[in-house]
Parts: C-alpha cells; structure tokens; sequence
C-alpha cells in the first residue's frame, strides 16, 4: 500500500468569502475508486468534507465531480495518487462538491420530459417495432449526472436560453417514443437545440456512452423531416441541394476547384472543402497545400467534381440529402485512382472519417475504398525532418478545433510540426481544446450566443503575446478573425497549419 494525494476545492458558505484547495493524504490502493478516496477523508481526516452519492454503482448520477480537470462519476473513476477534486461547473456550489441542481431541474422539468399522450392504448402491454426502440433506449440510460452540462460551453454563457445536453437527451428519450403524443419539435426548438454548437465535450464526459450531441442531432433530424427548423437553416438546405456547396460564391469570384482542380490518375487526393473552395480569404490554405505536397514530391489528385461533405447538413439535421452527396465524392476520388484522401477542413475530416462509410455503404452495399487522413496526420507520418525547412522566427499557439481533437483524435500531430519548424516559438494556451463557438450552425441561429462562448475562448490568448494562432478548422479560423479583429491591439493572425509549414518551406 503507498500513499496518494488528493488536492479538493472546498467551499462552505457559513466561513468562506470564496473557494479554496485544501490537499489530504490516503492510503493509496490500486483498483480504488475516488468515492473511496471521499470516504476516507469524510471518515478519517475531515467530517466536515461534503459530497453527493447514493448507489456507488454510477446508476444515481450523484456523485458527479471535476476529477483531474475531467468531469466523472467519483464511483466509477479510479483514483490516482495525485488527484484533483473540485465541484461541477455551470451549476452553483452550495458545500464543497455539492451542487445545486434544482435551478437546471426546473428549467428541465418546465419542458414536460415524461410520457405525454392522450389515447388509450388498444392492449396492454404494449409492443414496439424494435427499430423504434432502439431509437429511444440509448437515450433512457441517461442518469442526469450532469457531467456533460458541467461541461457545454453553451451552457455556461447562455443557460436561460439552452437546456443543454442532459435535459435534450431527456427531450430525446420521448421524443424518439412511438407512444409519448407531445409535440416535441417545438418544446425542443424552445429548449434551445439549435443553440449547440456540436463541440462534442458532451459525447467525451459522458460516463455512459450516450453522446448527447447526437440525440441533439436527431432532434434537429425531427424540425427539419417537419419544416419546422429556422428559415436561415432551411436555406443552407436548400443552397447544398441546388450547388452541392454550403456556401455562397462572391461575385466575380472563381472558386479554387474551377482554377486548380487536376486528375492524375495519383493515389492520393485532396478534398478541399466548401470553405475553402468559395472563401477567397481561405483560399490560399488550399494553395499553400498544394505547393507543400509538390515540395514533398507527392503526387495529387484534386477532382474537381468533389462537393459538400455532408457534415453541415448532418450538424442540422437534413440527413435525407446526404446520400447523393456522399456517393458523386466517393465516385469522384475513385475514378481518379485515389486509395488515400487529405482533408484541409477539421469538419470535412470529421464527416469523411465517421460519415461517409455508413452512408456509403447503406446506399451502395460497398466500403468505401478511401482512407482518409488530416493534412497534419498525413505530414506528420511522412519521412522527412527539419532539412526542408527553414527559419521562420514567429511565436504561435495552438487551437484544437472540435472535430479535430475530440471527433478525430488528432492532437499531437500539428503540434510536433510546429515543433519541427526551426526558430519557431510555440506556447500551448490554456485550455487549448475549449470551443470557439463557431460550429453546430450556431453562428447563424444565435450570433449572440456564439460571440460569448468566442470571447472566453479569446481570453486564453490574452496574456501569451502571439502573432498567430494556428488551427485547421475553417470555420474555427473565420470564428477567431471576427473575433479578433473587433479587439484593439496588436494584430494577430489565425493561420492554417499548410499555410506556416508553407512559409517555412520557404514558399510564397
């Protein structure tokens, strides 16, 4: 047996004007959990030390806490010998790691989130199709533990106006029942559903596996099947149906496929993206690829019938559209002989990784011949170092875009080619995977919503003394200018990893 130590944030609002640590020694025991840990100090160190709990077996959800900077289930994680123990965040603390729920409960509760009709049902027991069933069960094994809420950035700049991710998933769990008569399209787009900006810190706190963003997704999935979703998001349906983009061209502008598109016959392609097709100010991301690849002596494909991903369209719920758009790009990197395909985009990457082999396969019977890889993992694994790269003396930091480093997993590979660049200075901010605020379409549903959750993100940066923030989202780019350019001060830039690898090489 060794000793651990565990550092708790307490509170008791009878003494204290503000939170303060106060660290403790335990036995420490391999395979002991950190309700153990709680045990041993209410019992042997501190009755005064308070906390929540009921089951041990993480059926309650009571005892939710921020263990190791991570939202958890304190019955369910296993302890280390150092720890870190603080209360939920984005509820208020009433003792310690005791939070007030009831705030959240009631705004919950005001939502009807219970079986709700009015016929009698024809025998009873009832029978439900299994297809129906497993629509609602993944959402029924949510014990409201509020781990995902303590962590939504939504939730913490705007919760009057978003439920957040357990009490929709409560929403979801009836709303996906054949039997429960309520209009629930409506109550969910009152609870906020389109104020998510789909960062995924939900799906990755989540003690039981139920992923939050996509039951929000298949309640978006609803609005849109009824017409009852936001007319501006109707309209991005529309757009992608009628041009097979996301976006908009600017008049009198040409997009990159039209002047760089090529086929030859290589097996590696480049998907471009929508952003950065029609966007001329992320134009250049694209071009600066292309350049760094041919550097590389890598032979490319860039076909110029690829079109939207799909992953706006899933993020709002069209999901009827996305078949035709998955199969022309599959179709279209096939025919040019591509076995490997690089994206430049972090939520193009996201849909050609986790979307495109279920819906290639369900409308074609096939796999999808693709592998697919970001433009960071693809250099990152290539054999070359340092001799093809210059100086570039800048000083960066990193922003982990969502569906990069949570729907991806791709982390450390940008990282280790900002390293690679001599008399480049790198510094990791604080907080380097907190949401910009610029994804779920959020940006157009609640602009308001989404410059909040922005101007926390902004606050990292503050105090680093950069000149670029590097990140290899588009959106997250677009997201971080606007944001930037409304503060005064030096300028900072927001840069594409292709574009500073790019520049190091030596490349205008």
């Amino acid at each position: 047996m060794g000793k651990g130590r565990v550092s708790i944030l307490r509170y008791n609002p009878e003494s204290d004007s503000k939170s303060h640590y106060e660290a403790y020694e335990f036995p420490f025991e391999p395979g002991m959990s950190v309700l153990d840990v709680a045990f041993h100090i209410y019992e042997n160190l501190d009755g005064t030390f308070s906390f929540s709990y009921c089951c041990r077996n993480s059926h309650c959800g009571l005892c939710g806490a921020i263990i190791n900077g991570k939202a958890g289930l304190m019955c369910r994680e296993s302890a280390t010998q150092e720890m870190t123990l603080e209360p939920l965040r984005n509820l208020t603390v009433i003792r310690d790691l005791i939070v007030d729920r009831h705030e959240y409960e009631r705004h919950k509760d005001s939502l009807r989130p219970f079986l709700d009709r009015v016929s009698i049902p024809e025998k009873e027991p009832e029978k439900i199709a299994l297809d129906d069933l497993d629509r609602f069960k993944v959402a029924s094994r949510c014990v409201e533990c509020y781990s995902c809420v303590s962590g939504c950035p939504v939730v913490r700049e705007n919760r009057y106006e978003f439920l957040g991710p357990a009490g929709l998933v409560q929403l979801a769990r009836h709303a996906f029942d054949p039997r429960d008569e309520l209009n629930r399209e409506v109550v969910a787009y009152s609870a906020g559903v389109y104020n998510c900006t789909h960062c995924g810190q939900c799906n990755e706190v989540c003690p039981h596996e139920i992923a939050p963003a996509e039951n929000i997704e298949m309640l978006r999935a609803q609005l849109v099947a009824k017409g009852r979703a936001p007319r501006v998001l109707n309209e991005l349906i529309a757009m992608v149906r009628n041009t097979g983009k996301a976006i908009t061209l600017p008049k009198n502008r040409k997009p990159f496929l039209d002047r760089d598109a090529r086929t030859s016959n290589s097996k590696v392609g480049l998907f471009v993206g929508c952003n950065i097709d029609y966007d001329p100010r992320l134009m250049p991301i694209a071009t600066a690829a292309v350049k760094v690849l041919q550097r590389l002596d890598v032979d490319l494909s860039i076909p110029s019938e690829q079109v939207c991903c799909g992953t706006p369209l899933k993020e709002v719920g069209a999901l009827e559209q996305i078949k035709d758009l998955v199969v022309k790009n599959v179709e279209a990197f096939r025919k040019a002989g591509c076995t490997k395909v690089l994206t430049l985009c972090s939520g193009c990457g996201l849909g050609l990784k986790k979307l495109w082999p279920e819906v290639y396969r369900n409308a074609t019977g096939q796999e999808v011949p693709l592998v697919v890889e970001d433009f960071t993992e693809f250099l990152a694994g290539l054999p070359w170092g340092k001799e093809g790269l210059k100086g570039l003396k800048l000083k960066v930091t990193y922003h982990d875009a969502c569906s990069l480093r949570r729907g991806q997993g791709v982390h450390e590979e940008p990282r280790q080619l900002l390293r690679a660049i001599p008399e480049l200075t790198f510094v990791e901010m604080a907080e380097a995977d907190y949401c910009c605020g610029g994804g779920g379409g959020v940006r157009v549903t609640n602009f308001e919503t989404a410059k909040r959750v922005l101007n926390r993100k902004l606050s990292f940066f503050k105090d680093l003394e950069v000149e670029a923030i590097v990140t290899g989202c588009p959106t997250c780019i677009k997201q971080l200018t606007m944001g930037l350019s409304l503060r005064q001060g030096r300028k900072v830039a927001v840069l594409h990893p292709a574009m500073i690898v790019a520049k190091a090489m030596g490349i205008e």
